[in-house]
């Protein structure tokens, strides 16, 4: 095994922008403390594709580096959990000094947990799907580039954009916060108001929802721009679409977007454009 001493093993967990986040305050507290960080990122059934797959390879600053899991690092660096018996765990408690859970991150935020103090004894390893530890805004364009095939289809999206257009993020599946307090009527509420006030309105919609696609192209018909695919994060292909809607919504000049939602909020991050939570 290797030496942890002033290392840090880190796991992003989650969906796409939940991992994206976390990820990006791990380097940062790396950066701060000055220790080895080392990010394995797991394919599992949230975000089913290597990163490799999806992002070009980046000099990290500092001591950082992201590699894909191995065999050997799903029995002893993957999370525990019900999955996989929580074996991991056992070979934590004898590898790290100290280890921090997923499900214990955001009571540790909201108690103002030592989290530079924690990493600076070394020997630790953490699981994350939130953000922890304040990070710049460039860190995430440093970090994190679509590869070419996906940047290509950012480029064509955002060539049919008109010269006003607005972002909407609309989260469905899963997500039950999202669907309780972002109902579509609200969403059309807003854009009602943009294409009374803008009549070269042009609509970017990312949306998890095939039903949801079609009640936005019935109201807004060829104001609608959207992927013609449908949202399936079980796949490569799908994680990439995902990437793409992330990125285009960046280029949009302020995105509408859901409650309790990780996407909507980094999408907004990554454009520095305005984020309207909508809500009932």
């Amino acid at each position: 095994m290797p030496d942890m001493k002033r290392k840090m093993i880190f796991v992003p967990a989650g969906g796409l922008a939940n991992r994206i986040r976390a990820t990006l305050s791990a380097i940062a507290l790396a950066g701060q403390t000055g220790i080895e960080l080392k990010v394995i990122w797991f394919r599992d059934w949230a975000l089913h594709a290597a990163f490799r797959d999806l992002f070009v390879p980046r000099r990290l600053p500092g001591k950082v580096r992201i590699v894909e899991a191995s065999a050997s690092d799903l029995l002893v660096f993957d999370r525990p959990r019900q999955k996989n018996f929580h074996v991991p765990a056992l070979f934590q408690k004898l590898l790290f000094r100290s280890c921090l859970y997923e499900h214990q991150i955001d009571a540790l935020r909201t108690q103002g947990f030592d989290f530079e103090g924690w990493a600076k004894r070394g020997n630790v390893y953490m699981a994350s799907y939130l953000p922890f530890y304040a990070y710049p805004d460039a860190l995430l364009h440093e970090v994190f580039r679509p590869v070419p095939q996906i940047e290509e289809v950012i480029g064509k999206r955002i060539s049919a954009f008109s010269a006003y257009t607005v972002g909407v993020h609309i989260r469905r599946t899963d997500n039950a916060l999202s669907i309780e307090h972002s109902p579509l009527e609200a969403f059309f509420g807003c854009l009602d108001k943009e294409q009374a006030a803008h009549s070269d309105l042009c609509i970017y919609l990312a949306t998890d929802s095939e039903e949801v696609k079609q009640a936005m192209r019935t109201r807004y018909g060829e104001r609608i721009v959207c992927a013609e695919s449908k949202a399936d994060r079980s796949t490569t292909e799908g994680i990439r679409e995902g990437i793409a809607d992330l990125w285009t919504l960046a280029h949009t000049r302020k995105i509408y977007g859901s409650f309790h939602s990780s996407f909507s909020e980094l999408a907004a991050e990554l454009g520095r454009i305005p984020l309207v939570v909508v809500k009932r």
